[in-house]
């Protein structure tokens, strides 16, 4: 199995994951809900764009193209992650702000475990 089929199973993996939270938790409490899925995307979305770009090019590419992808990946998912937290706080009202930085940080941390997990 190649990177990019790796990299889109840990996607999916992350979506499916998130929306089922967020199908619980909606029976319990819309606001929760809102601020999780909200966390979750600001986390998803950057995510893909960095794998999207890095992945971009064919495998037999100049080492120097391949950390130009990286840098562009990277610098994305930063400009991503900033836009979508301002975002966030300017368009969404109400919305619970420890949930969602938590919700946040919980994708992060899934993240890495299922990068650390890859064989």
């Amino acid at each position: 199995m190649n990177i990019r089929q790796l990299a889109k199973k840990i996607w999916l993996k992350q979506v499916l994951l998130l929306f089922v939270i967020v199908a619980l938790v909606t029976y319990f409490d819309q606001l929760l809900a809102k601020s999780i899925l909200i966390g979750g995307l600001i986390f998803l979305i950057p995510s893909v764009y960095f794998g999207l770009t890095v992945f971009r090019s064919s495998s037999n590419q100049s080492k120097e193209l391949a950390l130009h992808n990286m840098y562009r990946g990277e610098v994305g998912k930063f400009l991503l992650t900033s836009v979508g937290f301002a975002l966030v706080f300017v368009l969404f009202q109400p919305f619970n702000v420890m949930v969602l930085i938590l919700s946040f940080i919980v994708m992060t941390i899934l993240n890495l475990i299922m990068l650390t997990r890859l064989d």
